[in-house]
């Protein structure tokens, strides 16, 4: 979500698109959003400004407005429609990415707010989603073909009985799984910019940035426990977060009681893009399950380390990202015992309700996983709350890592995708 404004003086004799905090706009220039955006027809992202802030410029049309025509048409819109306007910030109302989410967390916090009292709010998503693969196998001849397609409910429940506690109830309903998950259920204390999260929650390893409908290999990072996350922000250009959880796998030696822990740090230090690298001490704690076989038991601890870079050169962006384990997993077989993955992917956005985005990414060790996979995907937004998103991916995969249904050792697979987003 970007929210964009214009920062005048004496109501525009330049247009200036900048990229602000929302809760540090006041509330008296709201009035102005209608009428300011009929003058950014193009939608694109916001272009670098010296100032550390970020700069839109005019569209092209725009540009061959004399200037003080733009500035006649400002301040005729400002006098009937905001009086008591002075000089400085007035706000545009928020820019909406093509795709709903981009990220697992993204996705969490998608929804509409209805506030049902002064501390209770509500929201929700669905998702309709169909996969097919064509798959060749390495020893037979022909090959093997599956689809699937399932739906999924998301209801969040927001409490805010005080503006520095916030707990969150977040639910989930898989129809092809027939599961019903509450995925999150914390309470948040904020004191400054500091903020304690406490309860079962997605600790921060990993972003698993993505435009497609299939997640990339390396989701197998991410990790959800009961715990407590520490974090720190003192401005938008960095953020830094501790965290320590109760993880179901354990040493062999272990009563069961003992702690794992980890630490995240983002930043932004230009305009152009932001990077982030994390870590947690025990791999074998996150949704993969890497040790299920062996009762989440393990002899020695496997460490794990996520990195990545997002770069943004209007009307392109890209993104890079890697998780990999720090360490070998005895309890697996060689092949297999020291899981890492990659994912490289560029977007462009030719208008601001439609995207096409392309994907290379790789894995070593992953059971079940491709060893190399790319393709394309286009998203559409076809409605305000409402994304649309087709996948085409080819996927080639190492001898004895991953089989199909039948327990036939995959070679190559071709994957086509849909998936449609609502959220509410």
């Amino acid at each position: 979500m970007k929210t964009v404004f214009i920062d005048g003086h004496e109501l525009g004799k330049q247009l200036v698109f900048k990229v602000y905090n929302i809760s540090a706009i006041p509330p008296q220039f709201a009035c102005l959003k209608s009428p300011l955006l009929s003058l950014r027809r193009d939608g694109k992202q916001p272009a670098a400004a010296p100032d550390g802030g970020r700069r839109k410029r005019p569209s092209k049309w725009l540009a061959r407005i004399p200037a003080r025509r733009v500035t006649a048409v400002l301040a005729a819109l400002a006098a009937p429609l905001c009086v008591s306007a002075q000089e400085g910030i007035i706000r545009d109302e928020t820019v909406e990415q093509v795709r709903i989410y981009k990220t697992p967390e993204e996705r969490r916090e998608a929804g509409l707010k209805y506030e049902l009292s002064d501390w209770l709010a509500v929201s929700g998503l669905v998702e309709f989603e169909y996969l097919y693969q064509r798959s060749r196998l390495f020893d037979a001849s022909g090959h093997t073909s599956g689809d699937e397609f399932s739906k999924t409910l998301q209801a969040d429940l927001e409490l805010t009985p005080w503006s520095w506690v916030k707990g969150e109830l977040l639910y989930e309903y898989d129809d092809e799984a027939n599961r019903h998950t509450l995925d999150e259920a914390y309470a948040a204390f904020e004191a400054g910019h500091f903020e304690l999260a406490i309860g079962k929650q997605y600790v921060p390893f990993g972003v698993y940035y993505s435009h497609f409908v299939s997640g990339p290999i390396l989701e197998f990072g991410e990790t959800r426990d009961r715990g407590m996350t520490l974090s720190y922000g003192s401005d938008e250009r960095l953020d830094v977060s501790a965290f320590v959880y109760q993880g179901r796998a354990e040493d062999t030696g272990s009563d069961g009681d003992s702690l794992d822990w980890g630490f995240a740090v983002e930043g932004s230090p230009n305009e152009f893009g932001s990077f982030g690298i994390s870590y947690l001490s025990d791999l074998a704690d996150s949704k993969e399950g890497f040790l299920r076989d062996s009762d989440d038991r393990y002899e020695n601890g496997v460490s794990g380390l996520s990195a990545n870079v997002i770069a943004g050169f209007d009307p392109f962006e890209v993104t890079a990202e890697f998780v990999r384990a720090l360490g070998t997993f005895r309890e697996l077989e060689p092949d297999r015992n020291r899981p890492r993955a990659w994912n490289v992917e560029l977007a462009y956005y030719p208008r601001n309700d439609f995207e096409w985005s392309l994907r290379l990414e790789g894995s070593n060790e992953v059971e079940d996983a491709p060893h190399l996979r790319g393709g394309a995907a286009v998203s559409w937004r076809f409605l305000k709350k409402a994304s649309l998103t087709l996948e085409y991916l080819r996927a080639t995969f190492k001898r004895g890592l991953a089989e199909d249904s039948g327990d036939r050792e995959l070679h190559k697979a071709h994957q086509f995708g849909g998936q449609v987003t609502i959220d509410f």
